[in-house]
């Protein structure tokens, strides 16, 4: 089991020290992991994550199809060796791990994301709007030079899209390349979410019968994080407490932990 289960909240420094995207330090343990597991092992992969760098995502994506690569024989549709669950939200880099997987498991109130990139802070087709509509010349050379850097970033994305979802998520009146074509092209908002309705109106293999240990393990993992950031508040604004009552806060948090962990998820 592989799990990027990220702080999702507004704050600009995780909680807890909390993962708040996909960085290069998390892809690497998770790609060494898969690239250590026997060929034969099924992987599961959670997440709840709205996503990051674009390179780390392609890394992970990448490493489960070797992964798949070297899996003897078996029916992928029937017997999927990895499955990517999502409870709440898979954004971006996330949605593009899912789509690397043999099946996606959504809750009925869960989302996936585009995988379009963003360069810049926009959309690469925004740059390309732009242009179109005002012309080089009446635009600023800043914006000019970050448009073709875009158009380089958007074909290489539009490549690892086609390389990366797995041919489960295919329909079978559409193009083999339909649904990454789809997803990466830009036309959608990059926030847009995909109900698991809507991924399998697009040729996705997914369905909604999450494990009550999959919510478990995300929901202790999100209780945890906010209880240590309630913890360090109340120690903040209160720096001078008697050793007492600090070791008293740090049992109660080791209690609403344990509670958070019942039903025998271990992280």
């Amino acid at each position: 089991l592989i799990e990027f289960i990220h702080d999702l909240g507004d704050e600009f420094i995780g909680r807890d020290s909390a993962q708040q995207q996909i960085v290069f330090d998390e892809a690497f343990e998770a790609v060494a992991s898969i690239r250590q597991a026997n060929p034969r092992s099924k992987i599961i992969i959670v997440l709840h994550t709205l996503g990051g760098y674009a390179r780390p995502a392609h890394m992970i994506a990448l490493a489960l199809k070797q992964h798949l690569k070297k899996a003897k024989a078996h029916n992928p549709r029937r017997d999927p060796h990895v499955v990517a669950y999502v409870p709440y939200v898979a954004m971006s880099g996330g949605a593009m791990i899912a789509l690397a997987a043999e099946k996606v498991v959504m809750d009925p109130t869960a989302s996936l994301g585009p995988i379009d990139t963003i360069y810049g802070g926009f959309p690469t087709e925004t740059y390309r709007g732009l242009l179109e509509m005002k012309g080089p010349l009446a635009t600023q050379d800043v914006l000019v030079m970050l448009a073709h850097e875009a158009e380089k970033y958007d074909r290489y994305a539009d490549r690892i899209a086609r390389e990366i979802v797995h041919p489960n998520h295919k329909a079978e009146d559409r193009d083999p390349d339909f649904l990454a074509d789809y997803l990466s092209a830009g036309t959608l908002s990059h926030s847009e979410a995909i109900s698991p309705e809507a991924a399998e109106k697009l040729g996705m293999n997914v369905s909604t019968k999450i494990p009550a240990d999959i919510y478990g393990l995300v929901d202790a993992r999100i209780r945890m994080i906010h209880t240590r950031l309630e913890y360090e508040e109340r120690r903040t604004a209160n720096p001078d407490s008697p050793p007492g009552d600090v070791e008293e806060a740090e049992k109660s948090i080791e209690r609403v932990i344990r509670e958070s962990l019942r039903g025998g998820i271990r992280l």
